[in-house]
Parts: structure tokens; C-alpha cells; sequence
């Protein structure tokens, strides 16, 4: 289960496999994979590893989703140090979503967290310094849809699947991009904090239907930690039963959905090294995916449809690392060239 891949100067790949927990470096040229650390819950090691996100210094951020914190891969890649972060005020460890050049971490706050009843399914985008302990608001961005209040006690979906919210993503020089979903566009934030409105791009209504249901919930137990916990009480993968297929039906029947999918899906949107930004857009269940690429004006300025039964989750200088799914559920990681 690929969760997390960044492409390293030299030209290799860090990637995590959330399933058997690994953090490995591959190197395509020779074929080799290579372990770095090793899964559990001491300082210096990790429990269902996910994200990783570019430091400066050619550092890299793991998402250490299992241990609830960050871990630190220096770029001889060995593990430095794991650490919570904790934002003042804010009694639960948070994760980030990005680090700037400066090193100051950007991660949004739930209305739950902040307890902001009249704030509804919106959160906070925040910009964290942790060295200097302080918190700069980025932008109230529309979250997800809160589903009706259920009374039974079988598994559910915490928000409304393919409901429009909106999107974001920061690069390295303190940009960020907030992708809006009502009015389908791109707005930059610049790093000392002056808003610039994108273009509207049109997009087509898509009714969502029992395939997607069914699609989105196997792929939402399979990748949440809410499936799962292991014997001491912390998160573990989704067991065996939760996957079967007249299981993942029922959830999908129990549960609410939006009736139209979105204008992009919940795919967090690509930063690319260029300065571009990559939005997955919205589409029925076994259909290509397809990406909208905006400039830093926020203009579409072009599409790209990836090859059958592939997935896009990282972007390196000159490639694009898609994911791909075999019969078996196993997955290989895929290098193509940006044209």
C-alpha cells in the first residue's frame, strides 16, 4: 500500500508502504530497495508510515500516522528524531501537509478541534513556526460534509463522500494554492500574504453512483486507521473482515452520500517543482484519471489523462510517479516522463 513517495536529488525514490511498514529508498536504475529503520513505537522508529514531505536541507518529513507524529530522514537517510506537533492552545497532535523553506509547517484545523460550531464543515489552513511557537492563519477553506447523526454503532463514514470541499497545498517558497469548489478555481496566497483570485474553469456534473459508492468505501477501510486497532489500542490496517466484499456493500448502502460528485476529488492537489499546481478531477469509478495543471495566475493551462488503472502521487523534476494495481492487489511504482 503505497501512501508516500519523494523523488531525491540522485534521482531515487523514498516510499512508504503503510501495509507492511516500511520506509525504503528504490533506485530504478539498478533495481535495488534498500530498508531504512524499522516499524514500532520507540524514538526512532515508525507505525503505519504515510506522507512524505520535502525539508529544507534535502531532509524528508514522514508521516508517522500510527505513533500520532512527525519523524525527521536526514539526507543520508538515516531516521534523526520523531517529535508531536502540537499547536498552542490545541490539546491533540496534529499532521502537515507541507514545510517551507524557512521551516514553518502548514496543516489545517478541523471545526471538531477547535470546537467553532458556527464555523459548520469549514476549517483553518494555519502556517505553525515552531521554533518561534506561533500560528498565522492562512485561509477558512470549506471542509467536508458533516453526515446526518447515525444511532447505531456499526462501521460509518465520518463525512459525506464526493460532497464539494475545497482543496490546498503549499510549495517550498510559502506560496499556497487554495483550490475552491463551488466556483471551480484556484486562488494563490503569496508567502507575505496577498490573495490573487484564479479563473473559473468549467466542469461537468457527475452523478455518483452505487459503483462509486462501493469503490470509495473498499478504498476508505482499506486506508483509514479507522478500521483497525491492534492489541495495545493504537491504529493498525483494516483486519481481514472488514474487507470482504458484502461487508464494504453494506457500509456503502448504511452510509450517505452526495448525490454529485465535486469538481475534483479528495486527492490532495501536486505543487510541482515548476511552480504549477496539479488537481485531480472528478470522475466515475474505473474511468482514467484525469488532472488539471494551473499556473501560478490560477489559468488551467492544461489537462493530463494518465494511462488505465493508475494513480498519481508524487511529481519529481522531469517525472511523474504513478501507482499501479494488479489483479492481486499488489502494488508497483511507476516513473514517467513530464512532456
Amino acid at each position: 500500500q503505497i501512501r508516500g513517495v519523494r523523488e531525491l536529488p540522485d534521482g531515487r525514490v523514498l516510499l512508504t508502504d503503510r501495509l507492511e511498514e516500511r520506509l525504503v529508498v528504490a533506485d530504478f536504475a539498478s533495481g535495488r530497495v534498500q530498508v531504512i529503520g524499522r516499524p514500532g513505537r520507540g524514538p526512532l522508529e515508525y507505525h503505519l508510515p504515510t506522507s512524505l514531505i520535502p525539508m529544507s536541507g534535502d531532509s524528508t518529513l514522514l508521516i508517522d500516522e500510527g505513533n500520532s507524529r512527525l519523524v525527521v530522514v536526514t539526507p543520508a537517510l538515516t531516521i534523526a528524531r520523531s517529535f508531536s506537533l502540537r499547536i498552542p492552545g490545541i490539546g491533540v497532535a496534529l499532521s502537515a501537509r507541507a514545510v517551507d523553506a524557512q521551516g514553518r509547517y502548514y496543516l489545517q484545523i478541523p471545526g471538531w478541534i477547535s470546537n467553532a460550531r458556527e464555523r459548520g464543515d469549514s476549517v483553518w489552513v494555519v502556517r505553525y513556526d515552531l521554533r518561534r511557537a506561533t500560528v498565522d492563519t492562512i485561509a477558512l477553506i470549506q471542509g467536508a460534509t458533516t453526515p446526518p447523526n447515525r444511532n447505531d454503532r456499526q462501521l460509518g463514514i465520518p463525512f459525506v463522500p464526493f460532497a464539494p470541499q475545497d482543496g490546498w497545498a503549499a510549495g517550498a517558497d510559502g506560496r499556497v494554492a487554495i483550490v475552491r469548489a463551488n466556483e471551480y478555481r484556484v486562488d494563490w496566497r503569496s508567502a507575505d500574504g496577498r490573495m490573487s483570485p484564479g479563473i473559473a474553469v468549467p466542469s461537468d456534473r457527475v452523478p455518483v453512483t452505487m459503483a462509486d459508492r462501493v469503490a470509495f468505501t473498499r478504498r476508505f477501510i482499506a486506508n483509514s486507521p479507522i478500521g483497525g486497532r491492534d492489541p495495545n489500542g493504537g491504529m493498525s490496517a483494516a483486519p481481514a473482515e472488514l474487507l470482504q466484499e458484502k461487508t464494504i456493500r453494506e457500509v456503502a448502502a448504511r452510509n450517505t452520500f452526495a448525490a454529485v460528485m465535486g469538481p475534483f476529488t479528495q486527492a490532495a492537489p501536486l505543487v510541482a517543482i515548476d511552480g504549477t499546481l496539479w488537481v485531480e478531477r472528478s470522475g466515475h469509478v474505473g474511468t482514467r484519471s484525469t488532472w488539471d495543471v494551473f499556473d501560478a495566475a490560477g489559468r488551467n493551462v492544461r489537462r493530463t489523462t494518465l494511462p488505465a488503472g493508475r494513480r498519481l502521487v508524487a511529481l519529481g523534476r522531469a517525472s511523474a510517479y504513478l501507482v499501479a494495481t494488479d489483479d492481486d492487489g499488489l502494488e508497483r511504482l511507476e516513473r514517467y516522463a513530464l512532456r
